[in-house]
């Protein structure tokens, strides 16, 4: 072999050699270091809770600080407790006037876990004096509503609403001395005054 021949198989040799390295090198790079997959998976949303108060005022009425009104609001609240153990809020009291042409309204109310919705306001609304109650819109709150209309005593006119969702369950009841049509329109505005709403 003379020595040009020598000098190109050995510059041959380094060439080949020169390509196998890079070669390796670029396959080990890219199974070493894996591109990084874009994360596309959306941050998922705070629950949203809902608890019940107690506001000052309801349709313009004040609270009521009869001892007998308010043992009637709280009358079934221990029920209702029991309902959506364990409750994380729960409301009763009474507002209006006791004159003798006042109108009174009742909220009862709990929140917690609530699981069969249209079982839970046919016992809400049991101990109250209507004769039967229809499905009503439940507004924007969402849920399942129903009223109804029956006599407290023969002198008084009652109307009796009761809501229910996953979180909370309630009962409004409308007591006048005058014969009451449709209250849905009160009845949510009263639903939207309990709601507290968190995320």
């Amino acid at each position: 072999m003379t020595k040009s021949t020598r000098n190109l198989f050995r510059a041959g040799i380094g060439v080949a050699l020169l390509a196998v390295t890079l070669l390796t090198a670029a396959c080990t790079s890219k199974a070493a270091t894996p591109p990084a997959a874009a994360s596309t998976a959306p941050a998922s949303p705070s629950p949203i809770i809902r608890k019940l108060r107690m506001p000052d005022t309801l349709l313009g009425l004040p609270r009521n600080m009869d001892r007998e009104a308010i043992g009637a609001a709280k009358r079934h609240l221990d029920t209702l407790k029991r309902e959506v153990a364990p409750a994380t809020s729960a409301v009763g009291w009474a507002y209006g006037n006791n004159g003798p042409d006042a109108d009174l309204v009742f909220i009862t109310g709990v929140s917690g876990s609530v699981t069969d919705q249209r079982g839970l306001i046919e016992r809400s609304l049991q101990p109250y004096r209507i004769k039967s109650h229809e499905p009503v819109d439940p507004g924007d709150l969402g849920g399942t509503a129903r009223c109804g209309q029956g006599r407290f005593d023969e002198e008084s006119y009652l109307v009796a609403c009761a809501w229910a969702d996953d979180q909370t369950v309630g009962i409004v009841a409308f007591l006048s001395s005058r014969p009451q049509a449709d209250r849905t329109a009160q009845f949510l505005e009263v639903r939207r005054a309990m709601t507290e709403t968190t995320a």
